[in-house]
């Protein structure tokens, strides 16, 4: 069960707002608590990269270390009007998601760091990153300055048990086909190449939906056209393939440029394809070095480990894309963002053990 000290953190910081973009008040109290225990907290300078009114929160513990340990300030919805109801055994909202999502991993670690203060424990050389974003489009991560030492990152993140990491999560390639026709007046419809009719065909032409059990495709939108008057000159298509290696998107997305352009082609217009990672996959190893620190961490907080997959578009994914090995590790936030989200004390009380495992020293 969580004791009183994590409980009051964890509501201290459910009951400030910052939702993705806007951290500012959850960046000004987690700086000031870290530097009021002593540590070399600042602000690292990424707030106009990931278009938030603050920089991520970053911490070098002698020196930084090899791993870093990241949590995300924001929650997807505003919390500073929910009611956080605490009952026997969880904390719920009144009103709205109760800001469990971000601010129950915040209160892990700040919980994690005083205790260790408080008994003079040594810590480990670690970086610790709070992050901005982290529910949107993880910009935060996507931009947070690491020390060129850190060789692995642990996140901590909602909608898993405590206990279990992340050893793979799929990627989204995002694309759009930029397709070119030729305007005429619609009473003269051969003077013109109509260009929705050369998306369509490329459309028609491409089987989308599931390709095996880890890979999808699906065309999302389609515009184009001027008026019901006049041959429409252009459109605009926009999709998306997911998968959980870049080999098998790849191929997918080469087709489906393929076929954009030869119904351009056929028809006398034009098109231009582009796609880039929203989102890259990753895989890691069975016994790779960042999962056996998992593990053995996960074992010290007397859990069971348990490798998991995970949704796209986490942090991890992020760090991962950068170079830098990542996963992440549950929290037991359930429901994150929604109105039924909740947390059990007892996983709030588990994850801040997990993350004093983590940080101190043998």
């Amino acid at each position: 069960m969580a004791n009183r000290r994590l409980t009051d953190l964890f509501l201290e910081l459910a009951r400030l707002d910052g939702v993705p973009g806007k951290e500012a008040q959850v960046a000004s109290r987690l700086l000031s608590f870290l530097k009021n225990l002593g540590f070399q907290a600042r602000a690292d300078g990424s707030a106009a990269a990931a278009l938030s009114n603050t920089s991520n929160v970053v911490c070098h513990v002698g020196g930084g270390g090899t791993f870093a340990l990241v949590a995300h300030m924001d929650t997807l919805r505003h919390t500073s009007r929910v009611k956080q109801v605490l009952s026997f055994d969880r904390v719920t909202g009144e009103g709205g998601a109760p800001g469990a999502d971000g601010r129950a991993p915040l209160a892990a670690v700040l919980y994690a760091l005083e205790r260790a203060v408080s008994v003079n424990q040594p810590l480990r050389p670690f970086t610790l990153a709070f992050t901005t974003r982290g529910c949107g489009n993880t910009a935060g991560a996507k931009h947070l300055e690491l020390p060129p030492g850190v060789r692995g990152a642990f996140v901590l993140a909602p909608g898993l048990p405590v206990g279990s990491y992340t050893v793979s999560s799929p990627g989204i390639a995002l694309f759009s086909a930029d397709v070119l026709g030729r305007a005429a007046d619609a009473a003269s419809p051969e003077q013109g190449v109509c260009a929705i009719s050369i998306a369509a065909r490329a459309i028609a032409a491409f089987p989308w939906g599931r390709h095996d059990p880890d890979t999808t495709s699906n065309i999302g939108t389609i515009a184009g056209g001027a008026g019901t008057a006049i041959v429409p000159p252009a459109a605009l298509a926009r999709g998306q393939v997911r998968a959980m290696e870049e080999g098998k998107a790849l191929p997918l997305l080469e087709r489906i440029k393929g076929e954009f352009e030869k119904a351009a082609s056929a028809a006398g217009g034009g098109a231009a394809f582009k796609w880039s990672w929203e989102y890259a996959p990753y895989v890691h190893a069975q016994g790779a070095d960042l999962c056996r620190q998992a593990e053995l961490a996960i074992r010290g907080a007397g859990l069971t480990p348990v490798p998991a997959g995970s949704a796209p578009g986490g942090e991890a994914n992020a760090i991962n894309a950068r170079g830098v090995p990542a996963l992440a590790l549950g929290t037991g936030v359930m429901h994150p963002g929604a109105a039924g989200e909740y947390v059990l004390l007892d996983d709030m009380a588990r994850t801040a053990e997990l993350v004093w495992q983590f940080v101190k020293k043998p």
